[in-house]
């Protein structure tokens, strides 16, 4: 998948994708490697990604879920980062 990154288009591999957050106007996408910042919504984004290896857990986040390495009734942990679940997503992460 290809995203513009300050008017580049840098490809991204869903593989390494971690997690998105939105923020703003902005969606901030994290991966492996690196930090992108990109002026789309999330809502545009989930629309991009395939519902088989991500999830959205709350308004403001998406998670990759081949990346989750725990996670409680509240929270999603990813790389040591804890992602808050949101009250109208929670029945999303007892499914997986």
């Amino acid at each position: 998948m290809f995203m513009t990154v300050q008017k580049k288009k840098v490809k991204l591999l869903f593989s390494e994708i971690l997690y998105i957050e939105s923020q703003l106007e902005y969606i901030k996408i994290v991966t492996t490697k690196k930090v992108y910042f990109s002026k789309m919504s999330t809502n545009e984004i989930e629309e991009l990604l395939p519902v088989d290896l991500f999830k959205r857990i709350h308004r403001s986040y998406i998670v990759s879920i081949n990346k989750i390495e725990s996670y409680t009734a509240e929270i999603v942990e990813i790389s040591g980062v804890s992602i808050p679940i949101g009250r109208s997503y929670k029945g999303i992460i007892e499914n997986l």
